[in-house]
């Protein structure tokens, strides 16, 4: 469990009174896939990152000071993660850090930014091992190790006793595979395979998966790119059995790659609606901007969430690291999300999850889903 030290109240007004740092501007990193397979979850959160600094600079900034972004493509990968951490940090200065987004990212960056006491928030990385990457280290998406057990739960009330999975090996997509396996249990699973990223022919592994008895087929990537091609085949196959994924397969993008293949597929995300209500809503200013998102609003939505709470804590703190840590590990926000604050270990809470389904070729949410 993780420890923080709490601030003195001379110590924090000291520090609120601070500027943030020497320069003109108040410098927010952001780690996150703008290229690759994964780049439509990338863009959706830079650009609800984007959103909230508009907002937040055309309000005055924080303590008269604008807000300055300086984006870096994590690729997904924990290589170009580590490296795009290291400049942030290093040579751009930056305050804080929004993401990584992919899991890999996110885990690769955290030692760096625990060395340099900077914190990241991340709004996509649900891996379980994130619970463990430092104490400078939040997100605000829940773990998969809650995710999967919203998974099964579905499973369980749907009579799926006999799982097909097939996952791509990447830091994600492995560490949900494994927190399934946990949740429903190993003899559930009757066909459990991995692929390498950047895998688009699947036949070997539906030719084996005719061997199988099996009530619903899980496609477990990383991109919509992987998601897509492993489903076209498996209709290609002439399996009829239901599909089931998870975030990364809330994704218009993969509606349109996919098109008829995904047709029927559920899924678990946090909702889509994130932010949805009223005609002044993230949503609405979101789509005026950017138009539908890439991915999904919930994405944005946290990003969004987590750029704002940040420009909170500065304002009020600061931009001391370790200010700025036990600023947010001791806030409740209140975002387009909802209410949210953090656990000992960075963990978000107050998050849930709803069951969607892709349906006139449109994602439909269907009911909340809370984990047992």
């Amino acid at each position: 469990m993780r420890k923080f030290l709490a601030l003195s109240s001379l110590a924090a007004m000291a520090l609120a009174a601070c500027s943030a740092g020497g320069g003109d501007t108040i410098k927010l990193g952001f780690i996150g896939p703008l290229t690759g397979d994964a780049a439509s979850y990338g863009a959706d959160t830079l650009h609800g990152m984007q959103i909230a600094v508009d907002e937040i600079n055309a309000a005055g900034g924080i303590g008269g000071k604008q807000i300055e972004i300086i984006a870096e493509d994590g690729k997904c990968t924990g290589a170009d993660a580590a490296t795009a951490a290291q400049k942030l940090m290093n040579i751009d200065k930056v305050v804080a850090i929004i993401g990584g987004q992919c899991s890999g990212e996110t885990l690769a960056a955290a030692p760096i930014a625990e060395m340099a006491k900077v914190v990241m928030i991340s709004p996509v990385s649900t891996s379980p091992d994130v619970t463990e990457a430092g104490e400078f280290i939040f997100r605000n998406s829940p773990s998969d190790a809650l995710k999967t057990k919203a998974m099964a739960k579905v499973f369980a009330e749907k009579n799926y006793a006999k799982i097909a999975i097939i996952s791509e090996n990447t830091d994600y997509a492995t560490a949900l595979r494994d927190s399934l396996v946990a949740a429903v249990g190993t003899d559930a699973m009757v066909f459990n395979e991995t692929s390498e990223p950047g895998t688009k022919d699947f036949r070997s592994l539906m030719t084996r998966l005719e061997d199988a008895e099996f009530d619903v087929f899980v496609p477990n990537g990383q991109s919509d790119a992987f998601i897509a091609a492993a489903m076209q085949q498996y209709r290609e196959a002439g399996f009829t059995a239901p599909a089931f994924s998870q975030d990364v397969a809330d994704s218009a993008n993969l509606g349109q790659i996919a098109g008829e293949a995904v047709e029927g597929m559920e899924l678990i995300n946090t909702s889509s609606k994130l932010g949805d209500t009223g005609p002044d809503s993230f949503a609405v200013h979101f789509r005026a901007k950017h138009g539908e998102p890439q991915s999904n609003l919930s994405f944005a939505t946290l990003s969004y969430d987590a750029t704002n709470l940040l420009a909170k804590v500065i304002g009020e703190v600061g931009t001391d690291g370790t200010a700025v840590r036990d600023a947010v590990a001791k806030i409740t926000y209140e975002g387009a999300a909802g209410t949210f604050s953090f656990d000992a270990n960075g963990d978000v809470v107050g998050i849930g999850y709803v069951l969607k389904k892709f349906e006139g070729g449109k994602i439909v949410e269907l009911n909340t889903v809370t984990p047992d």
